[in-house]
This record gives structure tokens, C-alpha cells and sequence, in this order.
């Protein structure tokens, strides 16, 4: 197989992820990986393949790989082609501590998904490493600081999650998740009046989302618990 069917046939895997398709897309990125078992492509989206379809243990390992193995001749060549169109007024200097820092690091979003699947496996002090080396390489990102603002919430510190949460808010005043995530927040302690202000905004902004009817239902079933009893449930353990 030549480099260009290898890539034929990656374009198709993450089109048919893309569509949902994650078996067809799984068989195929496991076939070309059992062939070029260090080929970075291949098993940066077979990593990522595998927790889309909800399969974060599976997914660990490849993306570690992919973290480690980032081509750095397709780093050189972005550092390049970037750097060629800049002045010197354009930061250049801080641009190449980037592109220094992917080539010992590897690609941000690698790191992101590495992150989200540790956390998804409760796996919470590797999750953050990860999601804040993505951080640091993609600053600002809304949805990397989502992320971590969840999982500081997951290991109890919510004050420090909560800010985090806000500030993803404030640099995506769209993510229907990071409001989701602020009510689920509130949920933990049984604050409801406070988590279901922020639970109607996520389903506002994303109706459709599972996720977010999920906390929705357990934010309904805990409102349901003080009607009945007269009192304040239990608060939840994350």
C-alpha cells in the first residue's frame, strides 16, 4: 500500500466517524495500524476513534503513543510555512518556543483527547497533566479549560473548577457543556436553585444534547426528593 491509499483510507475512517459510523471506522484504522503499527496518523485518529464510541481505556494508549510521535519534519514544516509569513513584530520569537514546545510535546489536541480519556476513566491526575500541557500550547481555548475546570471538580475542588468554568464560559459563551457543567457542579452539593439556573441555559443552547438531559433528569429527580420529603437531599458525590 502507497502513502497515497494509506491516506485514502484515513480520509475515509474519520468521515465515517464523523458520520457516526464507528465500527466501519474502527475495523479500518485497526487494519492500518496492525500494518503501520508507527504511523502517527493512523493511531493519533484510531485514539481518538476509540473514545468517540465511548471506549476512553481502549483509547489511552494509542494517544500516549501519538503524544510521544508527532512527526517533527511536519513540525518543522509548519514552523516554516508560518514563520515565513510573519514580521518581526509578529511574536515570531514566542511562535518557534511553540513549535519547539509541540516537537518535545507533540500536537495539542493529541494531549486534549489524552486528558479526556483519563478523566472519562477517572483517571484524574494523568487528565490533567495532559489537558494542561493542550493548554499551554492552545491557550484559551474554551473547550480545553472546560475540561479542566470538570475534572478540578471531580477531585472536589470546586471553587478552583467553578472559575475555570466561568472563564471557559466567557471565551464561549456558546458551549452549552461548560454551563452543563457548572449546574453539575451545584448538583454535587445540592444547591439546585443555583444548578438548575445554569442547567435550562445548557439545554437553551443545546436542546438536543443527551448529556446535558442527563443532568437535567438527575436535577429533576433531586427536586422531586425535597417535594416529596419536605427536605434537601443528600447532596451528590462526583
Amino acid at each position: 500500500m502507497n502513502e497515497d491509499e494509506i491516506y485514502d483510507q484515513l480520509h475515509e475512517a474519520e468521515l465515517l466517524m464523523n458520520f457516526g459510523e464507528m465500527d466501519q471506522s474502527i475495523k479500518i484504522l485497526e487494519d492500518l495500524a496492525r500494518q503501520f503499527p508507527e504511523n502517527y496518523h493512523i493511531i493519533s485518529l484510531l485514539g481518538e476513534c476509540y473514545l468517540s464510541m465511548g471506549k476512553p481505556d481502549k483509547a489511552i494508549k494509542p494517544l500516549s503513543w501519538a503524544t510521544k510521535n508527532f512527526p517533527p519534519e511536519e513540525a518543522d514544516e509548519e514552523e516554516d510555512e508560518v514563520t515565513q509569513a510573519l514580521t518581526e513584530d509578529d511574536f515570531v520569537q514566542d511562535l518557534k518556543y511553540m513549535f519547539l514546545e509541540r516537537k518535545r510535546f507533540g500536537v495539542w489536541v493529541d494531549h486534549y483527547l489524552l486528558g479526556c480519556a483519563y478523566a472519562r476513566c477517572q483517571r484524574f491526575r494523568p487528565a490533567i497533566q495532559h489537558l494542561n500541557i493542550a493548554n499551554k500550547m492552545n491557550p484559551e481555548d474554551g473547550e480545553i479549560i472546560r475540561n479542566i475546570g470538570w475534572v478540578r471538580c471531580m477531585q472536589k475542588k470546586r471553587a478552583t473548577g467553578r472559575v475555570l468554568l466561568r472563564k471557559a464560559i466567557t471565551l464561549d459563551p456558546e458551549n452549552a457543556l461548560a454551563y452543563n457543567d457548572l449546574g453539575a457542579s451545584y448538583l454535587f452539593e445540592g444547591k439546585l436553585e443555583e444548578a438548575e439556573k445554569w442547567i435550562k441555559k445548557a439545554i437553551e443552547l443545546d436542546p438536543g444534547d443527551p448529556f446535558i438531559h442527563d443532568t437535567a433528569d438527575r436535577l429533576e429527580n433531586l427536586q422531586a426528593y425535597r417535594t416529596l420529603f419536605k427536605k434537601s437531599p443528600h447532596p451528590l458525590t462526583s
